[in-house]
């Protein structure tokens, strides 16, 4: 792309974020950090978000020169608002410039419930996997990894049902594809296919008190999905960042028409400490359209380990089941600065069995990018007050692709500053 065109896009991108953040100053109070009024008989809360990334990534393959990528970026601008109908019925909405200036939906539902523990939910949404469903507003590291990328659903069309029972949570959800593929978002149309994705998800977790103050977060949750019959869905990734394209060093190339996913979380909290992890197998049905070959078998997860210098104890959402950030406290806050986590990460997906039952050479070099990921990234999340966040990951990941002269090794430093309300 020549540079005029690229100063162009990026001048676009830029003017459009601008307006969403004077937008986000102008709609919080000066007096707090939320806002709400009443239309009529409706309670309505606005909300927002504003993360600035800055990435510098160097990928350096085996054999060849090192590949860098060095960006400033808007990752998100979003504005939305929380409306309560009623005590049973509200309205979530919330979407925008994501990447600099592509405008998409992220949480947008509707609400109803039925009980104090049971609520019903329509709309552009997640269903399951601890990491996924956790807030931008709470996640310790920029991304959710390969596992995210690879395993988990972003926000999709579904109908959900939640469940609480004591410390049990269950949803089930029935889910299409997200909305910002079916002509339902800002300024795009449908994506071919996009009616033909359809999937069912089931996600039953819970937790106890163990010891003293602390807490054991446990669950599970199976997905069965269908892609239709006029494509192969391709699994990609990327190493830890939105940065790049993601296949680029990791991914199965054209294979699945279904595929069944059987997912384990687990978090342990712990006053100031704590630990979470999840694993995933998912299982992919081979499509007619994909090379000739076996069903493979494709794994992913992490693990990180949290610590609070201040003392401040992770958070813990019982109705929800999810692990949340602690609150910015005064004096046990880090020296009167704020909040400061140190956090460390360990990454792995295994896609090599996409590459070993492949039948035929043709296939065997489709899936050249199928191989095995391990990473670590160290990072520090720091909250100065409540509503600001700065992030700082630095990581290092290991590729071990099919053909051995295409190993890479990929470093990369991030920047996130961070502002919601």
């Amino acid at each position: 792309m020549e540079r005029a065109s690229l100063k162009a896009n990026l001048g676009y991108g830029v003017a459009k974020v601008a307006l969403l953040a004077l937008a986000a100053v102008f709609t919080t109070p000066a007096t707090g950090w939320t806002a709400e009024f009443a239309l009529g008989s409706v309670q309505v809360s606005p909300k927002g978000r504003l993360l600035v990334d800055s990435v510098s990534q160097v990928a350096s393959p085996s054999g060849a020169a090192d590949l860098r990528i060095d960006l400033v970026r808007v990752r998100q601008a979003f504005l939305g608002l929380d409306a309560r109908f009623s005590d049973r019925l509200a309205l979530r909405l919330e979407g925008g410039a994501s990447n600099n200036d592509a405008f998409i939906w992220d949480e947008a539902a509707l609400e109803y419930r039925a009980t104090p523990n049971l609520l019903f939910a329509a709309g552009n949404l997640k269903a399951a996997g601890l990491e996924n469903l956790t807030s931008t507003r709470n996640i310790s590291f920029h991304e959710r990894g390969p596992y995210g990328d690879l395993v988990t659903d972003p926000f999709t069309s579904s109908v959900q049902v939640r469940m609480t029972s004591g410390p049990m949570v269950a949803i089930l959800a029935v889910q299409g594809d997200t909305f910002n593929n079916l002509g339902l978002d800002f300024d795009g149309g449908a994506s071919p296919g996009a009616w033909d994705r359809r999937a069912a998800t089931g996600r039953l977790v819970g937790s106890i008190p163990v010891g003293d103050g602390a807490r054991l977060h446990l669950g599970g949750w199976a997905r069965a999905r269908d892609f239709g019959d006029r494509s192969a869905r391709a699994y990609a990734a990327r190493p830890g960042t939105a940065a790049g394209g993601a296949g680029d060093w990791l991914g199965s190339g054209p294979l699945a028409q279904s595929d069944m996913t059987v997912a384990f979380e687990g978090a342990w909290l712990s006053k100031s400490v704590w630990v979470q992890g999840e694993v995933a197998a998912v299982r992919a049905e081979r499509s007619p359209l994909a090379p000739p070959g076996g069903d493979p078998l494709m794994t992913a997860g992490y693990v990180f380990v949290g610590w609070n210098i201040g003392g401040e104890a992770r958070g813990y959402d019982v109705q929800r089941a999810l692990v949340t950030a602690p609150r910015v406290g005064d004096p046990v806050s880090f020296g009167g600065l704020g909040s400061l986590d140190l956090v460390v990460r360990y990454d792995f997906a295994d896609l090599s069995d996409v590459q070993s039952s492949a039948a035929s050479p043709a296939g065997r070099l489709a899936a050249r990018r199928a191989g095995e990921y391990l990473g670590l990234t160290l990072g520090a999340v720091w909250r100065p007050e409540p509503g600001y966040r700065v992030l700082v990951n630095f990581g290092e990941a290991w590729i071990d692709q099919a053909l051995p002269s295409a190993d890479i090794t990929i470093r990369q430093l991030q920047i996130r500053a961070q502002y919601e309300f």
